[in-house]
């Protein structure tokens, strides 16, 4: 079975950016009952769900899994509980609580996820080790009840177990995207593309206390109290951030080095990704890409005295390389003066032999080499529609386009 989600391209606030484990049942929940349902209900529901999701599984399948274990499906509607379907707003919400074997089938192939084998699953009494969503066939008029799924998943037997799940198309995906999944998922040694997963977060996250991990490019966040003396990097997306970036270069470059203008200001910065980095929110250093088929180039590292014993040029080079490695490239290329050197090897860059090269100074710069794996999760033409249209650095929050409304 895969899951579903009815006429949202009408609805497009229904998609906040928020994780499954901060949304607040007790307003999202409103009005709206989460029960075991009957198999009238069930029988009613998969009759309707069958011309809308792809691969759904068959009556008699579902039937048989939810006799295995009745917290599989939860039906969600308006009101109290109720035996026959009626007219009222109905769905449902299908979860497969997976024993170690069923965890490992999944990612292994051996599990047929339209019609998942009985000892894959576990029993109402055993403890699972992963929760797998098998299917959503819900409304707006009664989306919130998933708030409701979700505090069920806070319970002893559940809480902070991994959650997977596959959609069935691109609307599924912006639903699971919005409450904090991504496309790519691990067990083990078995790398999954085509699985999402959700981390969960600890009580300290699902409390708001800790942001949620982010990507090294994409850990800034403007004005947090308490954080005066922490690193955050950000990709540069406006005119005011790229005048940040020219007076990091000004101050380092051409005042303390007396590198000409022209040999800073080259002509390539209009073309060019900017990483711009933050201490606090006094911006601290600055890192350049310039793309090239095959390869990437990695320049224009600066870094103001005062912040030089921060780690802030390491993340910025760490960040640079991911950043590239999740748009696909594997090879760096750059040029680096022999005093800052070290900071490139300590990330594998492998120095030219030769005597090195010299512009408008007396500086000698000396060309290095880099390959590395590619990522797991890098961007291609089937990473998704919405996913492709963020921001440079912020593939995986949903942005602007996707009608968030910014409501936490």
């Amino acid at each position: 079975m895969n899951s579903h989600a009815r006429n949202y391209e009408q609805t497009p606030n229904f998609y906040p950016s928020r994780h499954i484990d901060r949304i607040d049942y007790s307003k999202y929940g409103r009005n709206i009952s989460v029960f075991s349902p009957s198999s009238e209900i069930i029988a009613d529901l998969m009759r309707k769900a069958t011309p809308e999701i792809q691969g759904v599984a068959s009556l008699e399948t579902v039937m048989r899994i939810y006799t295995r274990n009745p917290d599989t499906i939860l039906a969600i509607g308006r009101g109290q509980w109720r035996e026959k379907a009626g007219n009222g707003a109905l769905g449902f919400v299908c979860l497969l609580p997976l024993n170690q074997d069923g965890l490992d089938a999944l990612f292994d192939g051996r599990m047929d996820t339209g019609a998942p084998a009985d000892r894959f699953i576990a029993r109402q009494w055993e403890k699972p080790v992963a929760i797998y969503f098998w299917g959503i066939y819900i409304s707006p008029a009664i989306a919130g009840g998933i708030s409701l799924v979700m505090e069920r998943l806070t319970s002893d037997k559940f809480r902070g177990l991994p959650v997977f799940c596959k959609a069935a198309n691109d609307k599924a995906r912006r639903l699971f995207e919005s409450i904090g999944f991504t496309m790519g998922a691990r067990h083990g040694d078995v790398y999954a593309p085509g699985i999402m997963t959700c981390r969960r977060l600890s009580e300290a996250e699902r409390q708001g206390e800790f942001d949620l991990p982010s990507a090294p490019y994409d850990t800034w966040r403007p004005g947090v109290a308490g954080r005066r003396n922490a690193i955050g990097i950000t990709v540069v997306h406006d005119v005011n951030q790229l005048l940040m970036v020219h007076s990091i270069r000004a101050a380092t470059y051409l005042a303390e080095q007396s590198i000409p203008f022209a040999e800073d200001v080259d002509g390539n910065d209009l073309t060019a990704t900017h990483l711009l980095g933050f201490v606090g929110d006094e911006p601290a250093g600055c890192l350049r890409i310039r793309y090239f088929a095959g390869f990437v180039k990695l320049e224009r590292l600066a870094v103001l005295p005062r912040f030089r014993k921060s780690r802030l040029a390491l993340k910025l080079v760490r960040a640079g390389i991911e950043l590239c490695r999740t748009k696909g490239y594997t090879r760096f290329y750059g040029q680096t003066a022999a005093n800052v050197a070290p900071i490139w090897q300590h990330f594998g860059f492998v120095l030219r032999e030769g005597t090195g090269i010299n512009y408008l100074t007396d500086e000698t710069y000396y060309e290095a080499d880099l390959v590395v794996p590619p990522a797991e999760d890098v961007l291609s033409p089937e990473s998704g529609a919405t996913v492709l249209i963020r921001p440079e650095g912020q593939w995986n929050r949903p942005g602007i386009l996707e009608g968030i409304t910014g409501d936490q």
